[in-house]
């Protein structure tokens, strides 16, 4: 739809805060969040299965028994720029040709790839007094829906003032999937009959976000669209009831 391309959907990094019982789902702490500066150009998401062999002595081959699935990894690299090429984030940064003119006239300060190092790791990594570990993240691009933990997070930095100060680096990160087995069951069952529910929107919903506290899984936002008749489906109005629907025994695999 003409309307539906304007809008610059940036990859989203949310805290997942875990409750106090076991029994419910983790929430999505939408207070906490980080948005990257440019999206990355490529993912790369990793699947390893084991198996085991018991080879006797002697034997030319042994048959692969499996064993399980490790979690699934995905790793890409973030663009931190501060030469003033790529304008820095702006509340209209959105809509990339009205978000490129308020970048030019807002007179903001210069993007710190230093400062964004820093707020980027304090994000990711740092340990958390209250919860005695690092965050629990939610990664959200379009479709993808991602919850996960940092396993790595690399800096490459390619470009420099004369005195030494960056001002260019390459974030190369790799992330590990982690989902409770609340969630595992919550996904597993998303095709119940009684699956029906009403969503008022709130300020700072998207479609995708909202189909993940329902559904557990972002890609099926566009079901959502089309039973709701929405035009304009990036732009969600405050207040707006919407319909979820039950997903068919196809769309939850």
């Amino acid at each position: 739809m003409l309307f539906d391309q304007g809008k610059l959907e940036k990859l989203t990094f949310l805290e997942l805060v875990t409750p106090g019982n076991a029994d419910e789902p983790p929430q999505v702490n939408e207070d906490v969040s980080y948005v990257v500066q440019v999206n990355p150009d490529h993912q790369t998401l990793n699947t390893l299965l084991r198996y085991t062999r018991h080879q006797g002595q002697g034997a030319s081959g042994a048959e692969a028994t499996y064993s399980h699935t490790e979690p699934r990894t995905l790793e890409f690299d973030l663009l931190l720029d501060g030469t003033g090429v790529v304008p820095p984030p702006t509340e209209l940064s959105g809509i990339p040709l009205v978000g490129a003119i308020d970048s030019l006239v807002s007179g903001g300060d210069d993007f710190s790839v230093e400062s964004e190092i820093n707020k980027l790791n304090q994000f990711l990594y740092e340990y958390v007094g209250e919860i005695h570990r690092p965050r629990k993240l939610l990664l959200l691009w379009g479709t993808l829906s991602f919850p996960c933990v940092v396993t790595s997070v690399n800096y490459r930095f390619t470009l420099f003032k004369p005195d030494g100060t960056p001002l260019r680096a390459i974030a190369a990160c790799s992330f590990t999937e982690s989902i409770t087995d609340c969630e595992r069951q919550r996904q597993e069952n998303a095709s119940s009959p009684d699956l029906t529910h009403l969503r008022e929107v709130k300020t700072g919903d998207t479609l995708p976000l909202m189909s993940y506290r329902i559904y557990g899984k972002t890609d099926l936002y566009l079901e959502v669209a089309r039973v709701n008749k929405l035009v304009n489906f990036r732009s969600l109005r405050s207040s707006t009831q919407l319909t979820f629907p039950p997903v068919s025994k196809e769309a939850k695999s």
